[in-house]
């Protein structure tokens, strides 16, 4: 299999803002940490870390990302967009589909789960991670941090990840073959480039409207919030980027900060 490198992604993409800028290290704590670092030093907007694995790597609410070396895209980019804070966690909605927009060059029909992951045939196969700096109540930096499943196989993926592989899939494991990383790195940040420039264009309607149409909505759900479950059938995406679900007693729930897991 190809390896993964910076030079090989700048040879292959085909943007304007982002990946301006690529590095790349075989092992970091985790990319978006390391990005944060070189934000510190002053990296400019559309900076990209890759890293073959990582050490620490995070998922949403601090769960741990598995890394293993040799297989899987782990790579995080910056992008400074001038909006309120109250409209950040769009990016989030806005990193799952691009890598779902990437996917279908592979002639895979991914789904988008509210708010970070990206699913194919009900398992997941991808998730983002939105950091963001501030400055008063606006946007200063976001870091996206993006990890795919790519040429894991069946068996790597039951040993890294114990109980949690029954819920998981890879590229590898849908194809039958392993696919070129840094071809999909590249198809990854020029779908995000594009979803991005369209936000500050267009706002927030035409993310909400794709992410409706290319999500799990209808389907049966149980929500984990504040040590509570709950379940209902989720019918909506609301313009705050909440996930609208009609709960069993009838009730009607705005989920912005739990767990959501389609049954």
């Amino acid at each position: 299999m190809t390896q993964l490198n910076g030079d090989s992604v700048k040879q292959v993409i085909q943007t304007r803002l982002l990946a301006t800028v690529v590095h790349y290290w075989d092992e970091v704590d985790s990319t978006n940490a390391a990005l944060a670092r070189l934000l510190k030093t002053g990296a400019d907007e559309g900076t990209v870390v890759m890293a073959d694995t990582q050490r620490a790597g995070r998922g949403r609410i601090g769960k741990p990302w598995f890394s293993p070396p040799g297989v899987n895209l782990h790579l995080s980019v910056v992008v400074k967009p001038a909006i309120p804070v109250t409209e950040a966690h769009f990016y989030t909605l806005i990193g799952s589909l691009a890598i779902a927009d990437a996917l279908a060059n592979y002639d895979v029909a991914a789904q988008v789960k509210w708010p970070n992951d990206v699913l194919l045939n009900d398992k997941k196969i991808a998730g983002v991670l939105s950091e963001l700096q501030i400055a008063g109540d606006r946007v200063d930096s976001l870091i996206l941090g993006i990890g795919v499943n790519v040429n894991i196989n069946r068996s790597g993926m039951n040993q890294e990840y114990g109980e949690a592989a029954a819920g998981a899939t890879s590229l590898f494991e849908a194809l039958g073959h392993p696919v070129d990383r840094n071809v999909l790195a590249a198809r990854v940040l020029e779908n995000l480039e594009r979803r991005h420039l369209q936000f500050l264009a267009h706002g927030k309607e035409p993310v909400v409207a794709e992410w409706r149409s290319r999500s799990f909505l209808g389907r049966r759900v149980t929500i984990h919030e504040g040590g509570i479950d709950v379940e209902g059938i989720a019918v909506n995406l609301d313009d705050q980027g909440c996930l609208v679900v009609t709960l069993d007693d009838g009730s009607t729930a705005h989920v912005r900060d739990g767990e959501v897991h389609p049954q």
